[in-house]
């Protein structure tokens, strides 16, 4: 699937600001379920980027803007080839949870077992989240399940939190957006030793009836490791395993590694903030 994404962020500001730096992680990244074709970002006032990998493999730009200013203009535009990331019919069902001991020391799942910013290990979400894995042990089912549970008992709502709530909060309130149910996935399955990681990045709508959740901005989900089979995604905010709808940015072990603007300046705090993105679908004529 070839998709293109539009995604545009304006910042005003009540009196000028100066000497602002920023880090966007708003360029696709390339794997072997993706391959981004094309990204353009422009910045209004107009500055110079610099590119560079982060710890976690992303794609970072980086630059800064010294003068006085009263409003910040982000855009970037992708074009994005997709494929089938799985074959549902063979699921990586079939890896116990006992063999979850002999993860632990790789470092490929040691950083997302661990608490972090936004995700906190402790007794009370233990309990919840073996209450939730029930009898199941099955990794991917576990995991399965902890998607459903959230998919089942949270409410989509993006007046109740921000981009400041934190997983274990988001757990208590059973409220929140796309953020806050990937945070709550996120503890749930450290909780069990299950290595999970935070996904930022775009679901395109095929329906076109606005029935998948996020489509219209940046959207976030999970990726658990399961021993053997490598990373699969799942969306607790649509119920769903990840599929070439999906487009990635970046992955970290939670919102705080991958956000996809980030900066500090001088000046009053922002007057308003608009966020918007356009994921639509390229056919053979638009090559």
């Amino acid at each position: 699937m070839r998709l293109y994404v539009f995604h545009q962020t304006k910042y005003r500001y009540p009196s000028p600001v100066k000497d602002s730096f920023n880090e966007l992680r708003l360029y696709p990244i390339s794997n072997e379920w993706q391959k981004c074709e094309s990204c353009f970002i422009h910045v209004l006032p107009s500055t110079q980027l610099q590119q560079y990998l982060d710890l976690n493999g992303n794609i970072v730009n980086h630059f800064e803007i010294p003068q006085d200013h009263s409003k910040l203009i982000i855009e970037s535009r992708s074009t994005v080839t997709t494929h089938s990331r799985v074959d549902f019919n063979a699921l990586p069902y079939g890896k116990k949870m006992s063999t979850l001991k002999k993860m632990q020391g790789q470092s490929e799942a040691r950083p997302y077992l661990q608490s972090s910013s936004f995700v906190e290990i402790n007794p009370e979400s233990w309990r919840l989240a073996v209450d939730v894995q029930a009898d199941s042990q099955d990794i991917f089912q576990t995991a399965y399940m902890i998607m459903e549970f959230i998919f089942q008992n949270f409410e989509y709502s993006n007046s109740i939190t921000s981009v400041e709530t934190h997983g274990n909060q988001a757990l208590k309130l059973r409220k929140g957006v796309c953020q806050d149910f990937a945070h709550a996935a996120l503890v749930l399955c450290r909780c069990l030793s299950i290595p999970a990681r935070y996904v930022s990045g775009y679901v395109f709508d095929r329906t076109r009836d606005q029935s998948m959740r996020g489509a219209e901005a940046s959207h976030a989900w999970i990726e658990v490791l399961v021993n053997g089979f490598g990373w699969f995604g799942l969306d607790p905010t649509n119920n769903q395993v990840v599929d070439e709808n999906y487009i990635v940015l970046g992955t970290g072990m939670d919102y705080k590694d991958v956000a996809p603007v980030t900066g500090t300046y001088f000046g009053k705090p922002p007057k308003s903030m608009e966020v918007n993105v356009t994921v639509k679908r390229m056919d053979s004529s638009d090559r």
